[in-house]
């Protein structure tokens, strides 16, 4: 049940030219909906991490009817620029996903997706680089079924009962 709820949210979040900001995972933030750290968080992580391979090999090599490629990073502010981790535990960061991904070897760039509420030194739309290093989670639809994403359920678990429902 709660994976069909979860795929139907996907594909609702999908249907829109932009996927929406979640909030940030950060300290000193009133909107956190997890605190630093979380082990769901965590351990949905960790499983994007193991198969993030076959998620860039797809992307390198699209089959068909797989589109709506995606990745989930994290932005902090440094100065006049952004600065990218996956560290749960750093403080005032903000995850959010790009997409129309570019890839060469372990270097990417792509679209920023979200429109940030915290971070200022980047807005949406604007093309961001990183590494492979710094990617936090990833997506795709697959004949309209959303695959990864893991970081949602600890989300919507986390979230008002209402909007699990």
């Amino acid at each position: 049940m709660l994976r069909g709820v979860i795929s139907l949210l996907s594909m609702l979040v999908l249907s829109v030219p932009v996927i929406p900001a979640e909030r940030a995972l950060a300290q000193n933030n009133p909107n956190v909906q997890l605190a630093p750290g979380d082990p769901a968080m965590a351990k949905a992580h960790e499983k994007s991490i193991g198969e993030l391979d076959g998620f860039l090999k797809k992307l390198r090599n699209p089959p068909a009817g797989i589109e709506n490629y995606s990745l989930k990073l994290g932005f902090k502010d440094k100065d006049k620029s952004e600065v990218l981790t996956t560290d749960q535990m750093a403080p005032d960061v903000e995850f959010m996903w790009v997409y129309q991904i570019e890839a060469s070897g372990d270097h990417f760039t792509a679209l920023l997706g979200d429109r940030p509420e915290y971070i200022h030194n980047i807005k949406q739309g604007d093309r961001v680089a990183f590494e492979k290093s710094d990617i936090f989670d990833w997506l795709y639809t697959e004949n309209g079924k959303v695959k990864g994403n893991y970081t949602a359920c600890p989300l919507l678990l986390a979230g008002p009962k209402e909007q699990l429902d």
